[in-house]
């Protein structure tokens, strides 16, 4: 049955005095909340399938993280290695997201005190949208374009707000964070649509597509990676790059640690994640290239990539997948995965090492291949590097 409402509003009450404003809004978010924290809510009379886990796996914490990210995953421990609940239904999206949206955007405000961030709403190519600029914001002529996580069916822009304020920060550049309509309202015509209706708008700013890059975790990397297909197909000149974490490339379920690591990964199991998936993309639809995105055709060109992922990810083998697709295609992608790290772990350990190595990942490459970042166009043998593991 689970947590009700009231009973969950009390434990994130507790958790944000215990834990503060930034860690639990990456837990809630930017760590999907499709299958994370918030789906102990479950409302009243809705039905649930998912059975508890075996709990070894997941209460275990290696010894071969850093001591930083090893406390932090001790502390969350009630919310990440705790009994798991009851898998989410079509009865219980409308809640998830209502409670979503009021916990986290009451802390809006704080937020961009905090972070000395500059925040409007836009609507480009007819999509909201939120700008983030960052503290002391200077224009290098690029743009960032991100799409938010949630397991298909939680978040928005303001709601997410901290994904797209780390990023903004840590490459002062400006950042537009996609508002797509969540499912099942939104299914995956419509959110690709929607995306690529921003990505035109920016261009249409005056903004070179090589100077344009796409960044998200888990749902929204997953979207990203399936619209790059979609941009190149329609004939569109393609981003400059893109930044995966943690993406979802085959939501057929198909995959090695899909059925290996389903007791490891502390944030995602198989259970919670389906239901999200089949609102937004129904089985027939799921090899469809512009959902599943390891189903496409690679030799005909892909923005550079770089992927960032853990060992403990129930989603590895996507990542391993997607990887060695865009390579042996002549593509240009990077993989790099962090020992002990669960799914979209550089949010969850943002102030420890593994998720301070991994921003710096992400800003190097931006400074490669964004044409008017620091770092300049990637040089050819750049775009030739294999991909290594951290």
């Amino acid at each position: 049955m689970g947590v009700r409402l009231g009973d969950l509003a009390g434990r994130y009450a507790a958790e944000v005095k215990t834990t503060g404003i930034h860690m639990r809004a990456l837990m809630i978010l930017t760590a999907v909340v499709s299958g994370g924290v918030l789906m102990v809510a479950a409302p009243a009379g809705a039905q649930s399938t998912a059975q508890p886990a075996p709990a070894p796996l997941r209460a275990y914490v290696p010894t071969t993280i850093s001591p930083e990210a090893a406390a932090i995953m001790a502390k969350q421990h009630a919310a990440l290695l705790g009994p798991r609940p009851p898998a989410p239904n079509a009865a219980s999206f409308a809640v998830l997201y209502q409670f979503a949206e009021r916990a986290m955007r009451s802390h809006e405000p704080e937020l961009i005190k905090s972070m000395g961030l500059t925040v409007a709403e836009r609507e480009m190519g007819g999509v909201p949208v939120l700008e983030v600029l960052p503290k002391d914001y200077k224009s290098d002529g690029t743009v960032l374009i991100y799409v938010h996580g949630g397991g298909f069916i939680l978040g928005s822009a303001h709601s997410s707000l901290h994904g797209a304020a780390i990023m903004a920060n840590a490459t002062g550049k400006r950042v537009i964070s996609v508002d797509y309509t969540v499912a099942p309202k939104g299914q995956w015509r419509l959110v690709t649509d929607q995306v690529i209706a921003v990505y035109k708008a920016v261009m249409a700013q005056g903004v070179a597509a090589a100077r344009i890059g796409m960044f998200g975790e888990s749902a929204g990397a997953s979207i990203i990676s399936s619209t790059a297909l979609k941009i190149r197909d329609q004939g569109l000149p393609m981003p400059g790059g893109l930044v995966l974490v943690s993406p979802a490339t085959d939501l057929t379920g198909a995959g090695d640690t899909r059925v290996t690591l389903a007791d490891a990964d502390p944030v995602l199991w198989p259970a919670a994640i389906q239901p999200g998936i089949d609102a937004y993309a129904p089985p027939a639809d799921q090899k469809n290239p512009y959902v599943s995105s390891v189903y496409g055709d690679f030799t005909k060109g892909y923005p550079p990539t770089l992927i960032l992922g853990g060992t403990k990810e129930l989603l590895l083998s996507d990542m391993v997948r997607l990887e060695r697709k865009i390579r042996e295609a002549g593509g240009d992608v990077r993989l790099e995965l962090y020992e002990g790290m669960p799914h979209a772990f550089p949010g969850l350990v943002l102030a420890a090492p593994e998720g301070k190595s991994a921003m710096r990942e992400a800003v190097m490459f931006w400074n490669r291949h964004l044409a008017g970042g620091k770092g300049g166009r990637a040089k050819p043998q750049d775009r030739n590097r294999r991909a290594h593991s951290a």
